[in-house]
């Protein structure tokens, strides 16, 4: 994910004025440099409404009743376990089968 994707991504979530987790690793930003300075300012900002972690236990995420979407790379194992939970999902394909599965 660009520098820029994260950005317009975080200025949604945020403006949704609804609460939110958002998992992602610190190494996915790509293309510019900066990116542990852009992912403190997020951190600061989520407090309100959002929480921001590296890692969570993905299935009992998705099992819990409160969740009403996932955005995911379509990985195959993100997308079973979505589909296994009954939760809709928001794909953003990066590569290899992420194309296939998101259909």
């Amino acid at each position: 994910m660009t520098a820029d994707h994260l950005l317009e991504l975080w200025y949604g979530l945020v403006n949704s004025g609804k609460p939110f987790l958002w998992v992602m690793r610190p190494d996915s930003i790509t293309g510019k440099n900066g990116e542990s300075q852009i992912l403190e300012e997020l951190l600061e900002a989520l407090k309100e409404r959002g929480c921001m972690v590296d890692w969570c236990p993905q299935e009992e995420v998705l099992a819990h009743p409160s969740v009403g979407g996932f955005l995911t790379h379509s990985g195959w194992n993100s997308t079973l376990e979505a589909i296994t939970a009954g939760v809709p999902m928001l794909c953003w394909p990066y590569f290899a089968d992420q194309q296939i599965n998101s259909r």
